[in-house]
């Protein structure tokens, strides 16, 4: 019997196949879900529960191991909304008031739960477009 492969989120995928620095792809990565999401960098810095200035230490030096994987989980929750939503209005939705969101907001369930709220949301939200 074969055991499948883990599935690996897409930025450690993306970082593994362009072969870039972890400091140039983390940059990246965080360039991204800030471009995505249409957010400030103060924003993005509530998002990871760290200060603005701690964002641009991780752009220089690297993302620290203990945020690799909430920052790879925001980021395949960009690119998920990205992929499925019209990108110019992304930014707009994440601030949009939802009934079914607890917190009222994606950008506020992302900032105080993290991305899983937002995953169920989603799937909820997606199930009624098929």
């Amino acid at each position: 019997m074969h055991e499948r492969p883990q599935a690996r989120p897409l930025y450690v995928t993306a970082v593994s196949a362009c072969g870039k620095s972890n400091a140039a792809s983390d940059s990246a990565a965080l360039s991204e879900i800030r471009v995505i999401l249409g957010l400030s960098e103060n924003e993005l810095a509530d998002i990871f529960h760290v200060r603005r200035e701690s964002i641009a230490g991780w752009r220089k030096t690297g993302i620290p191991d203990a945020r690799r994987a909430s920052v790879a989980r925001v980021f395949d929750m960009a690119r998920l909304l990205h992929r499925d939503l019209k990108p110019d209005r992304i930014a707009e939705i994440v601030r949009t008031h939802d009934a079914w969101l607890e917190r009222g907001t994606i950008l506020e369930t992302l900032k105080l739960d993290g991305p899983d709220p937002i995953y169920s949301y989603l799937r909820r939200l997606f199930s009624y477009s098929r």
